[in-house]
């Protein structure tokens, strides 16, 4: 394997993220298609996560993206005020459509649900966006990724950080890594392809 470059994200890189975002999403079992409500559903989660970030690492390997950690770390008080507008406009799409728009609907109940249960928490940290590639898992690229913002953290005196996730995602890894299971909230999702149960799930990690 070539030589894995870390470092900060840039504006170069969004693609990417936005690409494993509609990955781990599956959007389309949300919204049955219309690439509309996808988009707007994608973007909101995007740029709201550039917008909430002040701590980023990205994996590159042979010139693309393949693994990425987003995180806030609360005594920074860095803002992105471009990113911020942008979420703020395709959140207020959904919000808008809410009523007319089954995909919008269920799509707000799991986002409902993460700022429930990161309402619930007071940590230091925040890591808000955290996944690698598929084809090379097992590298320990997704080691490195977390390792390099834990250092961070312990070097800003953090004493403790949380995490919001969900079935959709690998959330076992945490369990594996030092994190602890601190709520859970279980809810039904009614999408085009039937109803589900869905669990989301706040981690916490201290030092």
């Amino acid at each position: 394997m070539d030589e894995i470059i870390f470092r900060k994200l840039c504006n170069s890189d969004i693609a990417a993220v936005r690409h494993m975002l509609e990955e781990i999403w599956e959007i389309d079992k949300f919204t049955a298609g219309d690439s509309k409500t996808a988009n707007n559903i994608i973007s909101s989660i995007l740029y709201s996560d550039l917008a909430n970030q002040n701590y980023s690492e990205v994996a590159v390997l042979d010139g693309n993206v393949v693994g990425v950690l987003l995180a806030r770390i609360k005594i920074n008080k860095q803002t992105h005020t471009i990113w911020s507008l942008k979420s703020k406009y395709h959140s207020f799409y959904l919000k808008i459509f809410r009523k007319g728009n089954d995909g919008c609907s269920e799509y707000l109940k799991v986002d409902n649900s993460f700022k429930k249960l990161l309402a619930q928490n007071t940590s230091d940290s925040e890591l808000i966006f955290f996944m690698v590639d598929d084809n090379i898992r097992g590298k320990g690229i997704g080691k490195s990724l977390l390792s390099h913002y834990l250092d961070e953290c312990r070097s800003r005196n953090i004493n403790n950080l949380c995490l919001v996730t969900d079935t959709q995602c690998n959330y076992e890894y945490y369990d594996k890594n030092g994190f602890t299971l601190e709520h859970n909230d279980i809810f039904r999702l009614d999408l085009p392809s039937g109803s589900i149960e869905h669990k989301t799930f706040l981690y916490s990690y201290r030092f």
